[in-house]
């Protein structure tokens, strides 16, 4: 086990240990504790309850670590999906395993029979911005011109599926990529909602469930 794990491992332990088995009333119970109390009696209570400044240094440690646990997930979860979804002769000519760090032309993974892009997000019915980066990575899928399969995968495509086939309008699904929208426009004027350009493009981009996968998903 290396420092960093080390480290990390014991930030964990310190802090769940402060956090008892109900953080809420762990702090209503500090708030409790140390209402009246002046400067000295505030050391004492703090000694006496080993709160200190080392644990908050285990906590700014384990939300910094945290903060990378996206990047973490996306890049695992690709790679232990390839085994899974590659087929025989098939071979990854690219990768993009960083969170979100996909260029205009270039995809979480492109092989030599297909291009695709992964969003491991546990969708919990509240998920706007993360729905509008799906349309994005749909649109960039759908407008990619190949021969090969195009495919979006998915942890669930209950929300996606819902969204994509909703009367959302492409304004709103764009409005934090302006080169994306203006692309948009000048290729689909007429094209407003979101359902519209994804039954254009529906048999183009395979939306795809990573359990599902060798079950006929």
């Amino acid at each position: 086990m290396t420092e960093v794990v080390m480290s990390l491992a014991s930030c964990a332990e310190r802090i769940a240990k402060f956090s008892g088995r109900n953080l809420k009333l762990t702090i209503a119970g500090l708030e409790f504790k140390f209402a009246q109390l002046d400067k000295n009696q505030i050391k004492e209570r703090l000694s006496a309850d080993a709160i200190s400044s080392d644990l908050m240094l285990a906590a700014r440690t384990l939300k910094r670590a945290a903060a990378q646990i996206d990047v973490v997930l996306h890049a695992l979860g690709i790679l232990t999906l390839l085994p899974v979804i590659l087929e025989d002769n098939e071979a990854v000519q690219s990768l993009s395993l960083g969170a979100g760090s996909s260029e205009e032309k270039r995809f979480d993974l492109e092989t030599n029979r297909r291009v695709a892009e992964f969003t491991f997000t546990d969708w919990q019915g509240n998920d706007s911005a993360r729905l509008q980066k799906i349309f994005k990575d749909f649109y960039r899928l759908a407008e990619y011109r190949t021969d090969k399969l195009k495919e979006l995968w998915l942890s669930d495509d209950a929300y996606v599926l819902k969204y994509l086939t909703s009367g959302a309008s492409v304004r709103t699904a764009t409005h934090k990529h302006r080169d994306l929208w203006e692309s948009f426009q000048a290729k689909y004027p007429a094209i407003d909602r979101v359902s519209e350009y994804y039954r254009l493009h529906a048999n183009s981009v395979k939306v795809r469930v990573f359990h599902k996968v060798g079950r006929g998903g």
